[in-house]
């Protein structure tokens, strides 16, 4: 009887471990949308992605009015909770034009969000100047 009551509590401890695995991607993971401007103006066709350490990395498009919704994978929509890089890029492809958003927000991007565990809008009022301020 001890033996069949150890096996039972080893197989509920198993299964429990492998519960918890099973909904952990998305219980840290929180919805996200916003706008995105550059000098004021809806940029769209731009790609956005966060990326949290350690965690795949989330994405979206921005539309005609520059806004936006992140996926994290297949069916699950939003961003890790944390602390994300983010890095923005127009496709020049879809625009037909050259890169208008500058490099300090995509290539040599040093921006960060927080994801809070609730509905996230984060916008980013992205400018052309040198000097002007990361929002």
């Amino acid at each position: 009887m001890g033996s069949m009551r150890r096996w039972t509590k080893l197989f509920l401890s198993a299964l429990l471990v492998g519960c918890a695995g099973c909904g952990a991607s998305t219980q840290e993971i929180a919805p996200v949308h916003g706008r995105i401007t550059l000098d004021g103006q809806p940029i769209q066709y731009a790609s956005v992605v966060f990326t949290a350490a350690g965690k795949l990395p989330s994405g979206g498009y921005t539309d005609e009015s520059g806004s936006y919704e992140l996926m994290y994978k297949r069916g699950i929509k939003g961003a890790p909770i944390g602390t994300n890089h983010v890095t923005i890029l127009q496709d020049p492809q879809r625009t037909r034009g050259p890169q208008r958003i500058p490099a300090r927000y995509n290539e040599n991007s040093d921006l960060q969000r927080e994801v809070k565990p609730s509905d996230n809008e984060i916008n980013f009022e992205l400018t052309t100047a040198e000097n002007a301020a990361k929002k």
